[in-house]
């Protein structure tokens, strides 16, 4: 899947969906992190999926139970999925405590790109704690 730092969820996004969030609520961490985004101001306008607890929550688009739980995954309000950073991105820019954050890294070429490189290399090493604590097989 090819994406573009410019991708995502214009502040006044004309998407016929709401936007959804699509998170490993097994880890720890993640918990923590999405717990910390759906306390926000705008927080109740998104859709937020559990993986963990609803294993085929990404089945429709193809995506397997590991390879959803491996990274973020973002359903756009217009129904692009977005992964990674980029789901970040598309994440804060629905959330106005974030949308500055999500405007600037998205201003800078190859920020977003850059970070998804980060992200990546973090998220082999989550999933390889998590598949230590036996969550890897499919349920």
């Amino acid at each position: 899947m090819t994406q573009n730092a410019a991708d995502g969820v214009a502040t006044d996004r004309a998407g016929s969906q709401p936007v959804t969030v699509f998170f490993d609520g097994g880890c720890p961490m993640c918990r923590r992190e999405i717990a910390h985004y759906r306390r926000l101001q705008g927080a109740e306008r998104l859709d937020w999926r559990d993986i963990h607890a609803d294993p085929d929550a990404l089945s429709d688009a193809g995506i397997s139970w590991q390879k959803a739980m491996e990274r973020l995954h973002v359903r756009d309000g217009n129904g692009a999925l977005r992964t990674g950073a980029y789901a970040f991105v598309t994440l804060w820019r629905e959330l106005p405590g974030y949308r500055w954050l999500a405007r600037m890294v998205s201003a800078i070429p190859g920020v977003v790109w850059a970070m998804d490189r980060v992200y990546t290399v973090f998220a082999r090493w989550r999933w390889r704690r998590r598949c230590r604590d036996g969550v890897c097989g499919a349920p």
